[in-house]
């Protein structure tokens, strides 16, 4: 069972993921793929060459503070950026789900915006209220300001709601995340079995 996951940021879907991982789903997430393609060194030359040297470490590691700052001041910076990561993000997620006797859960932030839904069996979205929402990332160190441009640069949930084919409401704790992941999973077995 191949699985994509999505959401909004600050909605839990790390958290989600972590649910469907003790139940045995291979854990495959797009940032993480994101963070490894953005120390490419291609990638690395290609915004050295468009920002300057002041977005990295003389080792030429990424400051993501910085360019995180940059991207979402900038739509057109943002997209620049992808452009540059997401077909390198693609080849290392096909790359991780050879092994076809296993289930994934695929952790995508913008599984809608790149039109992914198709290369999975199901979409699950994580969502929750605004206000946990806003606390969670206040919690990581987002100002409000950060936050509400982070949100503005995505799909609303309610959108990503309507295009899923489950949604995990995560206003509660991980046990009562844990609960969902288990009855959609169970709900999923019948499905297949009947």
């Amino acid at each position: 069972m191949v699985i994509g996951l999505t959401g909004g940021i600050g909605c839990g879907k790390s958290a989600a993921a972590a649910c469907f991982a003790a139940r045995g789903f291979e854990h495959v997430d797009a940032d993480a793929l994101a963070r490894r393609a953005l120390s490419m060194p291609a990638v690395v030359s290609a915004l050295s060459s468009r920002w300057g040297s002041g977005y990295f470490s003389s080792e030429g590691v990424p400051d993501r503070v910085k360019i995180a700052a940059k991207v979402f001041e900038d739509r057109a910076e943002l997209d620049y950026l992808e452009s540059l990561v997401h077909p390198e993000v693609a080849v290392m997620r096909s790359a991780a789900m050879t092994d076809r006797s296993r289930s994934y859960i695929v952790e995508i932030p913008l599984l809608f915006e790149k039109s992914l839904e198709s290369e999975f069996e199901h979409v699950v979205c994580v969502g929750c209220s605004d206000s946990v929402r806003l606390e969670r990332l206040r919690a990581r160190g987002l100002t409000s300001e950060e936050s509400e441009r982070r949100i503005s640069m995505q799909m609303p949930v309610s959108q990503k709601v309507k295009k899923s084919d489950y949604v995990l409401w995560n206003d509660g704790d991980h046990q009562c995340l844990q609960q969902q992941v288990d009855r959609l999973l169970a709900h999923l077995q019948r499905a297949k079995a009947g």
